[in-house]
């Protein structure tokens, strides 16, 4: 199995969007859902939420909030279906390395969808970093690279 971890801030949306959204556009800057859409396509991967939107998701939709149910509903409407979400610990790499140990299924690679460009450690190899604050989250040549990254076995 192959998994790209997405975060939404930066990645799904950007300070060019928050600027120029209206009153009743969604969250997402639904712009960027058919890059992810190719991305997870095309890299053969599910998608698992690092975001800290995830504490409005629930995997099995119990405890899926109204924002959670938003969310849902913008990669919905691009049929985008996130897999899971990974554990609160406080760190992002510590979060998705504990993902990564309790994963039922063999990861056979994996890709980080990201604006945070610190403390990732061992984990930096497999970041592909947007910016919020140039462009529009994520690009064309994030899903590029992020790509090259999930067509790349973990050792």
């Amino acid at each position: 199995m192959k998994i790209v971890f997405l975060d939404i801030d930066g990645v799904l949306n950007s300070n060019a969007y928050d600027r120029m959204r209206g009153l009743y556009d969604g969250p997402i800057d639904e712009s960027r859902l058919p890059l992810l859409k190719r991305l997870l396509e095309k890299g053969q991967a599910q998608a698992v939420l690092t975001s800290s939107w995830r504490r409005h998701w629930d995997p099995e939709g119990i405890e899926t909030d109204y924002t959670g149910k938003m969310l849902e509903e913008q990669f919905y409407k691009f049929d985008i279906e996130l897999y899971d979400k990974t554990p609160e610990l406080g760190a992002r790499a510590e979060e998705i390395t504990a993902w990564l140990k309790g994963a039922e299924e063999e990861i056979e690679s994996f890709v980080i969808l990201d604006d945070i460009f610190f403390g990732w450690g061992t984990l930096a190899p497999r970041l592909v970093r947007t910016d919020a604050r140039i462009g529009r989250g994520l690009e064309e040549h994030h899903i590029t690279e992020a790509l090259e990254i999930l067509n790349t076995p973990i050792e």
